[in-house]
């Protein structure tokens, strides 16, 4: 029972709820029980990160080589750090424009995903790598829809060793060689995995970098697993992770002759009993222009972004980019019940990104 409530509790990381650490008095156990009894069917939930921007390949496929020759962006997040053992993700995505065909603004873009997860004190683990393949289709002059899917492969591990049961308690003295009276599963298991998505973009260059006349959006819908992946360390084949549907859309639009650009986004995630609403917006400064000739000074800007995850966290953001490169970082405010635990604290994560061509570029090339 005790590894179904951490499968329950270190599987929903990110959401309201998180496993606490076992400690050595009866009254845990008893509060862990009652959870069990509410709790009994909700069933698992992906790993997310805050910085949804930065993870465009992982909120849908179709995004994939939609809007950039070329771009790898490298994900961390830790969270909960306050009061359980901290849940730890690591991501790496790439996606390239890859080949042409038929007509000259129509292509295919090919890209990867690769993410591990660490939650709760048993370890538990998921390693998962994927493969998008998306076709692309020019619509109009400043548009583009994007069709992509992935499959991939991943593996869920834990280590019962590093659980505490409440039969290897000797009066407030914790046995670690006392038997558990527990029947475990296994270690681990692999598990195959598909998704699918649809994007649409919009892209109207500026002339000049200083009019700051320009208008880029993304709208779209994408959906994962589609109840494939079996969920369970005992086998029970019934034992499946639920369908998950998401919904985004973000635009960013320059306010004129200024160096100010502002990007509100929406995002809509639904899998099984469980929903998740995030809303903000990024407020973007170009701090210096490149050069136009010489091409030794480079542009930057920095952004900073407030987004509010509906019922469970305030989201503060930073991002500076440089050129091609930029790197970000945010942190969650929890303002979830968990708040009395908390202490209010959520988790930090950090992005670091590289795409192609240079984003300040006056004429991008996305949309030739």
């Amino acid at each position: 029972m005790l590894v179904f409530l951490n499968n329950l509790f270190t599987e929903i990381p990110h959401k309201q709820i998180s496993i606490m650490k076992l400690e050595s008095n009866k009254i845990s156990f008893l509060v862990l029980g009652i959870f069990i009894l509410i709790l009994k069917n909700i069933h698992a939930q992906d790993v997310h990160f805050s910085q949804y921007r930065e993870t465009p390949i992982f909120v849908n496929p179709g995004q994939t080589g939609l809007t950039k020759d070329l771009r790898f962006i490298l994900n961390y997040k830790d969270q909960w750090r306050s009061f359980v053992s901290p849940y730890k993700t690591f991501a790496f995505s790439g996606d390239i424009k890859a080949t042409k065909y038929k007509k000259k603004e129509n292509y295919l873009g090919v890209g990867f995903q690769l993410f591990s997860d660490k939650a709760g004190d048993s370890q538990m683990g998921t390693v998962q790598g994927s493969l998008n393949l998306s076709g692309i289709i020019k619509t109009s002059k400043h548009s583009k829809l994007g069709l992509g899917i992935m499959g991939g492969i991943g593996q869920h591990t834990v280590n019962y060793s590093k659980l505490q049961w409440e039969s290897q308690y000797v009066g407030s003295t914790f046995d670690p060689n006392s038997p558990t009276g527990e029947v475990q599963g296994s270690t681990s298991y692999i598990y195959p995995d598909l998704g699918a998505g649809i994007a649409w973009t919009y892209g109207k260059e500026e002339i000049y970098i200083s009019a700051n006349n320009g208008v880029h959006g993304t709208v779209g819908i994408s959906a994962f697993h589609f109840g494939l992946p079996k969920y369970s360390f005992y086998n029970q084949t019934n034992e499946k992770l639920n369908t998950k549907m998401v919904a985004h859309g973000n635009i960013e639009f320059g306010i004129m002759n200024s160096n100010l650009l502002i990007a509100p986004e929406l995002y809509y995630f639904r899998q099984g009993a469980q929903q998740e609403i995030v809303f903000g917006s990024v407020f973007k400064y170009i701090m210096q222009e490149a050069s136009k000739y010489t091409l030794i000074k480079k542009a930057s800007a920095v952004s900073i972004g407030a987004d509010y995850r509906v019922g469970d966290a305030l989201i503060a953001s930073l991002l500076y980019e440089y050129s091609s490169y930029a790197i970000g970082i945010s942190y969650d405010l929890n303002m979830s019940p968990l708040y009395k635990a908390s202490s209010f604290k959520g988790g930090i994560e950090v992005s670091i990104r590289f795409v192609t061509p240079n984003p300040f570029n006056p004429t991008r090339a996305s949309f030739k």
